[in-house]
């Protein structure tokens, strides 16, 4: 499946391994997730259709996430470390799932 969306929030799941949340059509709507939706942990990356993406691979580059604080970030090594303590692999994956119903809070920004 090709990528629909410049951005894609992830959120991590109890086994570690990443859930899709929410496809953000642009910046402002990704800020806007990530500010007022988004739990401490989720993550936005850039996607390969994102004029940005450094296109090295077809996987999802990381651009900001949550803090535990409620406050968006763009310091990757925090978000690496929470990761880490869930037990998160790494990898983004190299292709759009879709966002499964019950990951969602709302998809509608």
């Amino acid at each position: 499946m090709d990528w629909s969306t410049p951005f894609i929030i992830y959120r991590i799941d109890a086994s570690g391994s990443l859930k899709e949340v929410y496809h953000a059509k642009d910046l402002n709507a990704a800020r806007y997730w990530l500010k007022y939706i988004a739990k401490p942990g989720d993550v936005c990356c850039r996607t390969p259709t994102h004029p940005k993406h450094s296109t090295h691979n077809g996987a999802p580059e990381y651009f900001s996430h949550k803090e535990t604080s409620g406050c968006a970030s763009s310091v990757k090594e925090n978000w690496q470390n929470y990761a880490k303590g869930k037990s998160f692999d790494g990898q983004f994956p190299n292709e759009e799932k879709g966002v499964q119903a019950d990951e969602a809070e709302s998809t509608t920004v």
